[in-house]
């Protein structure tokens, strides 16, 4: 298991000064994609929506939704949006890792959280422009070491690799998680990120939504943790590209 130390995270940081962005993450052509997409199916969408939000009323009253401060593009920090899926949100803010309070979470919320259907009400923040629907996850302004000047995205390489994340920290005694979330996890997310930022096109969004939508995602968040995270990236690339990460 690939172990990092705040200093190989400094040094990520630091070699990503210089990002490479494809022409397409920053282009035009792809927010009127992300707006004529959500707007295509606002139809589907708005009902499910509905349904989710009376759910969780239902289920555990008021308030349906959780805010969150993120760290957008160019450094702007917004407010994200989902569905709250926690029984008290008070404090809420200071949980970066969902799993570190798994006894908060409703029976509601684990549902929601295991089919992403939390990160729903994201297509707002795609209309208002703060983000995409496939980019890197925005995040909490503590765990932004690299600033992008793209929109940050609902969904995305490293999205689909860590989508099983929460089983692997519940399984971690909770005196090694935030390191762990920091110096390994946190790393090896923003590694799938920049390969990607680097070669996206229309087609490979396509495919990490078709892949998102389908369920497909890719586990390498297994018992023992990140060992197979090299073939995941290969896989991840053949699907998204069709190379490899080594023929880039």
């Amino acid at each position: 298991m690939p172990v990092y130390s705040s200093t190989d995270i400094a040094i990520s940081a630091v070699d990503t000064e210089e990002e490479r962005l494809s022409g397409w993450m920053t282009s035009s052509a792809k927010r009127v994609f992300d707006v004529a997409l959500v707007v295509a199916f606002l139809p589907v969408l708005l009902p499910l929506l509905a349904v989710i939000a009376v759910a969780v009323y239902v289920s555990d009253s008021m308030p349906v939704f959780f805010g969150q401060v993120r760290v957008g593009r160019n450094g702007r920090r917004f407010t994200i949006y989902k569905f709250r899926t926690m029984k008290s949100i008070q404090g809420v803010d200071q949980q970066t890792i969902a799993s570190m309070s798994q006894e908060q979470i409703s029976r509601l919320g684990r549902i929601l959280r295991r089919l992403k259907l939390d990160e729903l009400p994201q297509v707002l923040n795609v209309l208002q422009g703060d983000m995409s629907l496939v980019g890197p996850r925005p995040k909490i302004p503590e765990q932004q070491f690299v600033t992008f000047s793209c929109r940050p995205g609902i969904t995305g390489p490293a999205t689909l690799a860590f989508a099983c994340e929460e089983s692997l920290f519940a399984r971690m005694p909770r005196d090694m998680l935030v390191d762990y979330y920091r110096c390994t996890v946190l790393p090896l997310k923003h590694k799938l990120d920049a390969d990607y930022m680097a070669r996206a096109s229309l087609l490979s969004d396509i495919v990490v939504l078709f892949k998102t939508v389908t369920g497909c995602w890719e586990e390498i968040t297994t018992a023992q943790g990140t060992k197979d995270f090299e073939i995941s990236i290969n896989r991840l690339h053949q699907d998204v590209f069709g190379l490899n990460s080594s023929d880039q």
